[in-house]
């Protein structure tokens, strides 16, 4: 069987590392400069910066607790379209306060950037689409008929 070779230098960086400047700008400085750390091999600094741009991210939220799983969960719970393995990984990585192993490092800033931009990014796209997607469907002479959905209660035949 032949193996699979994956070449992580040469290949393009996947479009979610990259953080959209819908992401709010207080959270998009920290992961910078969690970013300088990583590169630069300074656990201490990159561990502090990326969980205080998770906890900065609980904060623009609204769903600051005293307990990092809690606003963990809360997060999860209030945007519910993001994988719930993301905040696993999160919670594993980000818990506690000693510094993180590089690749450990990588793997919860990568994980937080996913999440943002499933948040920010995909999030407000969606929106945008059905917002669209509404006005054009308003916009019809005659409406179409939609089926009805399944499990809608539907008359009893008489």
């Amino acid at each position: 069987m032949a193996e699979i070779a994956i070449d992580n230098d040469a290949a393009p960086a996947p479009r979610f590392l990259v953080v959209d400047r819908r992401v709010p700008e207080a959270i998009r400085q920290l992961l910078d400069e969690a970013d300088g750390c990583l590169n630069m091999s300074f656990a201490v600094g990159g561990s502090a910066c990326v969980r205080r741009a998770i906890r900065k991210a609980f904060e623009v939220e609204g769903v600051d607790e005293e307990d990092f799983g809690a606003s963990l969960t809360a997060l999860g719970q209030k945007h519910q379209a993001v994988a719930p393995t993301l905040f696993q990984v999160m919670g594993v990585l980000g818990g506690g306060d000693d510094p993180l192993p590089g690749d450990a490092l990588k793997a919860l800033i990568a994980t937080f950037k996913g999440v943002l931009y499933e948040i920010y990014v995909l999030g407000e796209e969606r929106l945008e689409s059905l917002a669209y997607l509404s006005e054009l469907l308003q916009d019809l002479d005659s409406p179409p008929k939609l089926p009805k959905a399944r499990g809608t209660p539907t008359k009893p035949r008489s």
